[in-house]
C-alpha cells in the first residue's frame, strides 16, 4: 500500500521543492547562463553599432558624430576603410588599430565569404589572460565606393564574477532555507494543526459524537468542515434514533398481530365451540396486517436500491380514488369519521396505477391516524392547468414547521402522542416519496400546528384511452 504523508510533511515537501527550484533558477541564470547571455548581448551590440554606422555612410550623415556616439555609448570601437583610405584614423585607443595585416585580411576575407558580414571571436587584441574580444566586419558599397566597417568589443573575464556570485549563492540558499522552515512552522500551526484536531474529533463521528473546537476555525475551509461534521453527527444521531424507533415500532406491530393469531388459534384448538367465522376472520385480518407490514419493508428496500420498475398505463385518477376510498367506509360507520370528496371526472394520467393506489392509501392511512378528535378528512382530485392535483386533508393536530422536512425520511414518525392506536412503522411516507420521485411528480405537505395537514401530489394530465386514436386511422 502506498504510504500517505500527513499534511504538515506535504507542506514541508512542497515548500522545499519550491525553494530548490528557486535556487536552481538562480544558479542557472546567475552562474551557468550569465556568460553566454552576456556574450550574446555583446554580439547584438556590435551588430547594432555596425548597422548605425552603415546607415550613416549610406545617408551621408556626420560620420564623426556617429562614431563618437556609438563608440562611447556602447563601449565599442569602430574602424572604417574606404578603398585605401582609413576614414576613422586617429582612434588609436581602439584595439582594431593593433591588428596585424594578416588579421585584417582574415576579417575581410571572412566577410567576403559570408555575404559581406563576418563575426569572429578571438583573444583580446590587448592580450592578457582570459581576455576575449568580438569583431564584426561588414563590406558595403555606397556612392560607387566600397567601405569596410569593423566593430570590436571586449568580453570581460567572468572568473571573479562567478566566484563572487557563487559565494553569494550560499548566503541566498541559507536565507531561503530559513524562510522555508519558518513558513513550514507557520503553515503547520495555522493550517495543518487545525485539520489534525478536526481529524481527531471526527474519529468519534461513527458514534454520532462531534465537538467543535473553536480554536480550529482558523480559516473558512476549516470552519465549513467543522460545520459539515457537526451536521453529520446530528444526522447520525437522528438516523440512529430513527432506526431504534423503527425496530421498536416494527416489533410492536409484529407482536400485536402475532399475539392475536396465536391467541385465537390456541382458543380455537382448545375450545371446539370457538371455531367461528368471526374468529377465523380475525386471524385472516391479522395475517393480512403482517403481510402489509412486511411488504412495506420490502418495498422500501427495493425503492431505495432502484430495483422497482414502473408499469405505466393510462387510467382515470378520479375513478381510482373513488374506488379506493370505499375501503374507508368502515371508519365512517364504526368510528364516526367524516370523509368528503371533491372529484372531477375524466382526469386521466399515465402512471403505475398500483403504485398510485399505494400512495393514495398511505395518505389516507396517515390522515386517519393523525386526524385527532375532528375525525374529518377531505379528499380532492382536481384539474389545475395541465396537471391533475390530488390531495388528502385532515384537521388534526398538524405538524410543527421544523419537523416538516423530516417526515419523508425513512424510519421517521411523529411523536406517539399524536397517533391513533393503529399507528404504523413510520415508513409509509418514505415509500410515497420514492414512488412519486420515480414518476417525476411534484409533491409536498402543507401543515399548521393545531389546524391540520394536507398531503398532495401532481401528475401531468393526459388524454383518455378513447381519445387516443390509432396512428393509421388519423
Amino acid at each position: 500500500m502506498k504510504r500517505i504523508l500527513s499534511l504538515k510533511w506535504k507542506i514541508a515537501r512542497y515548500l522545499l521543492a519550491f525553494a530548490a527550484v528557486m535556487i536552481g533558477l538562480i544558479v542557472l541564470f546567475q552562474i551557468v547562463l550569465l556568460e553566454p547571455m552576456y556574450e550574446n548581448n555583446k554580439i547584438r551590440t556590435v551588430k547594432q553599432v555596425s548597422s548605425e554606422v552603415v546607415s550613416a555612410i549610406e545617408r551621408d550623415q556626420d560620420l564623426e558624430d556617429t562614431l563618437y556616439r556609438t563608440s562611447f555609448g556602447n563601449d565599442v570601437c569602430v574602424r572604417i576603410f574606404s578603398e585605401n583610405d582609413d576614414i576613422s584614423a586617429g582612434n588609436f585607443g581602439c584595439p582594431l588599430y593593433r591588428m596585424s595585416d594578416v588579421e585584417f585580411l582574415q576579417e575581410i576575407s571572412g566577410a567576403q565569404a559570408n555575404n559581406n558580414a563576418y563575426l569572429s571571436k578571438r583573444k583580446s587584441l590587448f592580450g592578457g589572460e582570459g581576455g576575449r574580444s568580438i569583431n564584426y566586419t561588414r563590406i558595403i558599397n555606397s556612392d560607387d565606393k566600397t567601405y569596410v566597417v569593423m566593430v570590436n568589443t571586449s568580453i570581460t573575464p567572468f572568473d571573479a564574477t562567478t566566484a563572487t556570485l557563487t559565494g553569494q549563492l550560499w548566503y541566498i540558499a541559507g536565507a531561503i532555507f530559513i524562510m522555508v522552515v519558518l513558513m513550514v512552522l507557520i503553515m503547520n500551526r495555522r493550517i495543518a494543526k487545525p485539520l489534525m484536531k478536526i481529524n481527531e474529533s471526527a474519529k468519534a463521528l461513527s458514534a454520532g459524537s462531534y465537538t467543535v473546537d473553536e480554536g480550529t476555525n482558523k480559516y473558512l475551509e476549516a470552519y465549513e468542515l467543522n460545520q459539515t461534521l457537526q451536521k453529520a453527527a446530528e444526522d447520525i444521531q437522528k438516523a440512529d434514533k430513527a432506526k431504534r424507533d423503527l425496530i421498536a415500532n416494527v416489533s410492536h406491530d409484529l407482536r400485536t398481530p402475532l399475539t392475536m393469531i396465536n391467541g385465537y388459534g390456541e382458543m380455537m384448538r382448545d375450545l371446539p365451540g370457538e371455531k367461528t367465522d368471526e374468529n377465523i376472520q380475525v386471524i385472516i385480518d391479522e395475517s393480512q396486517r403482517l403481510t402489509a407490514l412486511v411488504n412495506d419493508l420490502l418495498d422500501l428496500s427495493k425503492l431505495e436500491e432502484n430495483r422497482i420498475t414502473l408499469e405505466k398505463s393510462v387510467f382515470s385518477m378520479s375513478d381510482m380514488i373513488g374506488r379506493e376510498i370505499r375501503k374507508y367506509d368502515v371508519y365512517r360507520m364504526k368510528e364516526g369519521f367524516s370523509i368528503d370528496t371533491q372529484l372531477e371526472d375524466d382526469l386521466f394520467v399515465e402512471a403505475d396505477e398500483k403504485r398510485m393506489e399505494q400512495v393514495f392509501n398511505n395518505f389516507m392511512t396517515n390522515a386517519v391516524n393523525y386526524s385527532g378528535d375532528s375525525k374529518r378528512i377531505i379528499v380532492r382530485c382536481l384539474r389545475r392547468g395541465d396537471k391533475v392535483h390530488t390531495e388528502v386533508q385532515d384537521f388534526g393536530e398538524g405538524i410543527e414547521q421544523d419537523k416538516l422536512k423530516d417526515i419523508w425520511d425513512r424510519y421517521y414518525k411523529i411523536d406517539k402522542s399524536h397517533v391513533r392506536f393503529t399507528n404504523g412503522s413510520g415508513i409509509g411516507l418514505a415509500i410515497v416519496r420514492h414512488i412519486l420521485e420515480l414518476h417525476g411528480c411534484e409533491y409536498g405537505v402543507i401543515s399548521e400546528k393545531d389546524v391540520g395537514s394536507t398531503f398532495w401530489f401532481d401528475l401531468p394530465l393526459t388524454e383518455s384511452p378513447a381519445e387516443v386514436q390509432p396512428a393509421e386511422t388519423r
